[in-house]
């Protein structure tokens, strides 16, 4: 994630906090890691007038990731609003003086899923207001004030807001004495409007809200007869009611049908904007202030738990929405998917990959492909949302040019291949991109829970395979059911069984390829998986380690590797005296295997190698897939002195609020970004930026398939701490490692 395009998205000014989490549980050092522009703007203001304080080398503007006292006078009560969101990831509001100016501000800090080993991060906005005068300044008596607190403090244990509100407001109507209370929330940008919740007395023959065609149109009418933040309407006689027959009329003719003889309504505020409003009706006029004040600090609780929501709710849109296309993305899938599962229900996942995508990217440029991804994504949307038919189907984009179809609630095969029909359908206009009329197809492949897979794992892998099965077809046919046969073709097979026979006769050996720093120094090597042939000819570890995968004996491949990999290492370690780091690759398999954990301890054991010698290298996928059980797994392991790196970084589905939980030391930027880095600018950038992020988050970064001088160079310049390649170094022997290794023990500078 984006953390500077995270905080753009916030309307009101709003900044991400980073906090320093100690060992104590303690924080330490808080910084505004990045701030919008109203954000910005405000820092800069501070900067620019003498009235406020900013310390000596708070420069000419706004610096991202700067102690917050560059800015601000030191604040007990910020640093303790930012440790609740950040490191005890409790939501909080509250409202609160800058400066001393006679201004109130809104202040809303949100948890954020993004952490490392020591820093935490929440959203904090500031809106002004002055609505914290109706609880700080209030004329209220002390017996409406003890209701309604006893009532609205039930707000800030639910988890149900809807739920919460109902009950809330039911209580309310009860204090109020009054026939209905409800509240109704505003859509602007849909011109609607929604009854958050609502009492009624019983027998009550009042008309509902609902009952009313245009009730919009008259709820928006009410913004133009309230004038400040603390004004409301009150209706208690006939002399009111003539007053409004005269100055809205519309209004006045839906309360005489809907039976309302009196009420009190307030309008429900964040900072300027009115995010809906409450009111209760026929209540006993004699009793009018008292029921005013009863509303006027339900108005308070209620508005703050509405717009504290809408921040919430706005955050999970952000962590589950395609940014690109605007649909839901790999999180909301696999979320959707494990959720059908925990509840028994029948479904298919469709894997659907666009084909010959890459050549529009190459030909009309990327801007050109992410119009065609959004054409798509519209059209898919459409059927997505259509209503016409009890079938459901949840479409979501994984990657790239990649999507993933969930469909639930179909009575035959036939009616679920219509339906994956249908978005095949959706393709055949033409789409134009500027100027160009384009024919995209794609292939579609898909798995049935839980005829085809019991998993949510196995699932997404079998509707994957025939994906792949189909595409490889390059047939006029482009749907197709996974079948067990699809993983046991004949290469596979052939493959399968000679791995089987290498395992069985112990004949899975390693080569190790060296990394360095940017001075050539070492700094150790990675253990790669290496089989031969039954003549002796080598198996390209390119064809044999994804069929281990996939027909599940990656796990024992790795551990044979690790087994001879690290009795070599420790031996040459204790030859030489050097400090070096030996890097183990384990798959998401293995990892998820049970007795992982003691499996690395009894490593370690037998060949005497020191736990902070051995890295283990994971893929990006498992921070998506396995995310819990490969914390937990990762942390036990962290705990004894273990190193673990992410391997091929950039290439999959990393996110800040997976990757900030995973413990790791290293980043691993994958070979296609390097490859590109001296002829193309945006991967130059690209690298940059996650060299850049990850020193941010305390990580060291090293950059894979180095292969040119001239690759060094540019590494060097942007801050690379390692690289490993043909440059400086092609996967050895172990002979030739310990040739090099006696070699550099020898040098005294350590360099090779």
């Amino acid at each position: 994630m984006d953390i500077q395009k995270f905080a753009d998205t916030f309307f009101s000014p709003a900044c991400i906090v980073s906090v320093q989490k100690k060992a104590d549980g303690g924080y330490g050092d808080i910084r505004l890691a990045a701030g919008n522009k109203k954000y910005i703007e405000m820092i800069d203001m501070r900067i620019n007038n003498k009235e406020f304080y900013v310390s000596e080398d708070a420069g000419d503007t706004f610096v991202p990731n700067s102690l917050y006292s560059k800015y601000f006078p030191k604040s007990r009560s910020f640093e303790d609003v930012c440790y609740k969101a950040a490191i005890q990831k409790i939501p909080v509001h509250t409202y609160g003086h800058v400066d001393n100016v006679d201004i109130w501000f809104d202040i809303y800090a949100v948890p954020l899923e993004l952490e490392d080993e020591d820093v935490c991060y929440c959203a904090y906005t500031v809106t002004p207001s002055k609505n914290a005068d109706i609880i700080f300044n209030t004329a209220n008596t002390v017996q409406t004030s003890n209701d309604v607190l006893k009532t609205c403090i039930k707000l800030h244990k639910a988890n149900n807001l809807k739920d919460a509100m109902e009950n809330v407001i039911s209580e309310i109507r009860a204090i109020c004495k009054a026939e209905c209370c409800t509240v109704l929330l505003l859509n602007d940008a849909e011109a609607t409007y929604s009854i958050l919740a609502t009492d009624f007395k019983t027998n009550s023959k009042l008309k509902r809200v609902t009952e009313f065609e245009g009730f919009y149109d008259i709820a928006t009418s009410w913004i133009s007869m309230i004038g400040n933040e603390n004004d409301c309407i009150i209706i208690q006689d006939k002399a009111d009611m003539d007053y409004y027959s005269r100055i809205n009329n519309p209004w006045y003719l839906t309360l005489v049908e809907a039976g309302v003889e009196s009420v009190v309504l307030f309008p429900l505020r964040q900072g300027l904007e009115i995010l809906g409003f409450i009111w209760a009706t026929n209540f006993d006029t004699d009793d009018t202030m008292r029921i005013k004040e009863t509303l006027e600090l339900t108005t308070f609780f209620v508005s703050s738990h509405i717009a504290r929501y809408k921040v919430i709710k706005h955050l999970k849109h952000m962590s589950y929405t395609d940014a690109l296309t605007e649909l839901p993305n790999r999180f909301a899938c696999t979320d959707h998917i494990a959720d059908l599962i925990s509840r028994r229900k029948k479904f298919t996942a469709v894997s659907i990959d666009l084909n010959h995508f890459k050549s529009i990217n190459d030909s009309l440029g990327l801007e050109a492909g992410n119009q065609v991804l959004i054409e798509i994504s519209e059209r898919w949307k459409a059927l997505s949302g259509d209503e016409t038919t009890a079938v459901q189907n949840f479409i979501t984009r994984i990657n790239g040019d990649e999507f993933m179809l969930v469909i639930c609630d179909y009575n035959s095969d036939e009616e679920l291949k219509d339906i994956i029909e249908k978005y095949a359908d959706a393709l055949s206009e033409p789409l134009t991109v500027d100027g160009c009329d384009l024919y995209i197809t794609a292939s579609f492949g898909y798995a049935e829970y839980p005829t085809d897979a019991q998993t949510a794992d196995s699932l997404i892998s079998h509707a994957d395979a025939a994906m792949n099965e189909i595409k490889k077809a390059n047939s006029s046919d482009h749907i197709l059911g996974f079948t067990s046969d699809i993983l046991r073709n004949e290469h596979i097979l052939e493959v399968e069984n000679k791995i089987r026979a290498a395992l069985e006769n112990n004949t899975i050996y390693f080569n190790l390829q060296p990394q360095y720093d940017m001075d050539h120094k070492l700094r150790g090597f990675e253990a790669l998986a290496r089989m031969k042939d039954t003549d002796g000819t080598p198996i390209s570890p390119g064809e044999f380690i994804p069929i281990a995968e996939k027909v599940g004996l990656i796990d024992k491949v790795d551990s044979m590797v690790f087994q001879k990999a690290t009795l070599f290492f420790s031996s040459l370690i204790k030859k030489t005296g050097l400090d070096l780091t030996l890097s183990i690759n384990a798959s998401v398999r293995h990892i998820m295997k049970n007795g992982f954990v003691e499996e690395i301890c009894d490593l370690i054991k037998n060949s005497g190698l020191s736990t902070d010698q051995l890295e283990i290298e994971i893929t990006e996928s498992i921070l998506i897939d396995s995310a819990e059980k490969a914390l937990q797994c990762i942390n036990e392991l962290k705990s004894i002195g273990v190193k673990f790196a992410i391997d091929d970084f950039g290439t999959g589905y990393s996110s800040l609020s997976y990757l900030n939980k995973i413990p790791v030391n290293l980043l691993k930027i994958d070979k296609s970004f390097i490859d590109r880095i001296n002829s193309n600018e945006s991967s130059n950038q690209y690298v940059k930026a996650m060299i850049s992020m990850g020193h941010i988050m305390g990580l060291d970064v090293i950059s894979e398939g180095v292969e040119k001088s001239e690759q060094v160079e540019v590494l060097r310049s942007i801050g690379c701490d390692f690289i490993q390649g043909f440059i400086w170094g092609r996967p050895m022997s172990a002979e030739d490692a310990e040739k090099l290794v006696s070699d550099i023990a020898n040098n005294t500078d350590f360099s090779h």
